[in-house]
């Protein structure tokens, strides 16, 4: 069939480019989802997180001392040999495992988010990303003890260790904690991410 002079055949965009829009699209509701189920969460990850940082601390502890205590949303860093007029140091969970709703605002995201595969895949992320938030944590107690404690931090511990819990410490809050959902995301998904990207680019 011959078309009218003037009559231009309709421009279909690349696939890619097309999911790119969608991906775009469904973001703002994704992250919204995904920060309500990360505060109705907050107060299991709190306990879960401080609980396994818990016993991986006072697995290499001699004697077994370090009590990780949840109050309102901060772990209270508490030993059996300390003083019970002591200080009690506190580190904020929140800023630990904010990152989750990163990690499920993405996986909203994409396309079928509640598939099969795609659950298989967010389960095995969120399990990597709650490891490095107990690792985190760990890291935030080892720098207390070995900085914020006065002279019983320097009687424990040599200005070495506290240079490197010190540099763990930024390491993990920085770089470690804002990318690695990112990364998490990417790797879970990588195909359908660069085809996605790749053609949004092709097509813009």
């Amino acid at each position: 069939m011959c078309r009218g002079a003037g009559t231009e055949a309709p421009v279909i965009p690349p696939t890619g480019a097309t999911d790119l829009r969608d991906f775009f699209r469904r973001l703002p509701v994704a992250t919204i989802l995904a920060v309500v189920a990360w505060i109705v969460l907050r107060g299991v990850l709190d306990s879960t997180t401080c609980a396994m940082a818990q016993v991986i601390t006072r697995a290499y502890e001699h004697p077994r001392v370090t009590r990780l205590v949840v109050a309102d949303h901060r772990a209270e860093l508490r030993r059996a040999d300390f003083r019970a007029d002591s200080a009690i140091p506190t580190v904020a969970l929140s800023e630990i495992h904010f990152n989750t709703a990163v990690l499920l605002a993405l996986f909203l995201s994409l396309r079928r988010p509640l598939s099969k595969v795609r659950l298989k895949r967010l389960v095995v992320g969120w399990s990597i990303l709650f490891l490095v938030q107990v690792f985190n944590l760990i890291i935030h107690l080892k720098f207390t003890y070995a900085s914020a404690l006065g002279p019983w931090s320097l009687q424990h511990y040599s200005d070495l260790s506290r240079n490197l819990y010190g540099f763990l410490q930024i390491f993990t809050d920085l770089p470690v904690r804002f990318a690695l959902p990112f990364v998490i995301w990417i790797g879970f998904n990588w195909d359908e991410i660069m085809e996605m990207f790749s053609g949004g680019v092709s097509g813009s």
